[in-house]
């Protein structure tokens, strides 16, 4: 892949920064966006290597401001966005009966309003670049209803955004898809406090992966390897695919025996 310029909303930490250190390797310019500077001071603890190479900045990207001062500092300083990687997403827990209206509103703000705001303000970027990539982090929790609602729906509209956006961004030579994980060993669950504590969170961890017919919980690698393809030129006729990296979870079936 020739040296290219990349903008992942998340980056900062678990999948994003996966992403964004795998590229930095490839010698590719990353710019990180992330909501926290807790978390990119922990990215500078927790990879101090990989990401001093990485251009770390601060944003919403479900405010159209932070999303416009993006675009002037990517403008200013590089000229063109050859891929977005929209993996900037909250998990907030609840039926419709337990999560509050504030929180579902939270919830699709990020991740799915978000990703069309980012897109949307950085389409005349992404249009210069002559042939560009936007990847959408999406989950199985889109696919199949999981413990969320808010998260669930978000992320199936998310999965819908991908393939509308396949179809309006394909003349300029723009692919647009989704990768869906499965349950990745990440910060996301203890940052959004979603488990009391880390051994409920362990054993939550430990009670999944018998759904896993590849038998383990995945890590951002996992992940990081699919959307690094997509990004390339060798996904160049790939477009509007959901692509699910899951273990099998989304085929597990409890009625065959045991191996």
């Amino acid at each position: 892949m020739e040296k290219k310029v990349f903008l992942i909303s998340g980056g900062s930490s678990g999948i994003g920064l996966a992403i964004a250190s795998d590229l930095v390797k490839e010698g590719h310019r990353v710019v990180s966006l992330s909501r926290s500077s807790e978390k990119i001071d922990r990215a500078m603890v927790e990879m101090p290597d990989l990401a001093k190479d990485i251009d770390f900045i601060t944003g919403d990207i479900s405010r159209k401001e932070d999303a416009a001062r993006v675009v002037e500092y990517l403008s200013e300083k590089y000229g063109v966005l050859h891929g977005l990687v929209n993996n900037a997403g909250v998990l907030t827990k609840g039926t419709i009966e337990t999560i509050s209206v504030e929180d579902w509103q939270f919830t699709l703000d990020v991740n799915l309003t978000g990703p069309y705001i980012l897109t949307k303000t950085l389409l005349p970027l992404l249009r210069n670049a002559g042939g560009a990539s936007v990847v959408n982090i999406s989950s199985v929790a889109g696919l199949k209803p999981g413990t969320s609602v808010a998260y669930s729906v978000s992320k199936a509209g998310l999965d819908m955004l991908t393939r509308f956006l396949a179809g309006d961004l394909g003349p300029y030579n723009i692919r647009v898809n989704s990768v869906n994980p499965g349950l990745v060993r990440t910060h996301i669950h203890m940052d959004n406090k979603v488990f009391e504590n880390k051994d409920a969170y362990e054993e939550m961890l430990a009670g999944a992966q018998k759904r896993y017919p590849i038998g383990r919980i995945g890590k951002p690698e996992d992940i990081s390897n699919v959307v690094r393809f997509l990004l390339s030129d060798a996904a160049s006729w790939i477009t509007g695919s959901i692509v699910t990296a899951d273990g099998g979870v989304m085929v597990e079936n409890d009625l065959i025996p045991p191996k």
